[in-house]
């Protein structure tokens, strides 16, 4: 029981620093881009099993985020990590 505590303690504190991390990057990005980042947050949307780059199991997440270009429409964009790596990051502009 006490390994199993571990072990979901593990996995939640490293989901933390992943969601840290998408957030920081949407930040930078709806910084960069002249976009407004909305809610100043991201939402996982998809969780998985993918390789790194040497081949090792790793958890894959997809996160969302919404910002706005003029203050009024909201957009959707997208932020892949696989593991603590930032693989792709997508505009609704991307995305059409």
């Amino acid at each position: 029981m006490l390994i199993l505590l571990a072990v979901l303690v593990a996995f939640w504190l490293d989901s933390m620093k992943a969601r840290d991390l998408a957030a920081a990057f949407a930040r930078d990005t709806c910084q960069r881009q002249g976009l407004q980042l909305l809610d100043a947050t991201v939402t996982l949307s998809r969780l998985g099993l993918a390789r790194s780059p040497r081949g090792h199991a790793t958890l894959a997440r997809t996160y969302r985020f919404e910002y706005s270009r003029d203050g009024t429409t909201r957009q959707t964009g997208f932020i892949r990590l696989r593991g603590h790596r930032i693989e792709t990051i997508g505009l609704a502009d991307d995305i059409a």
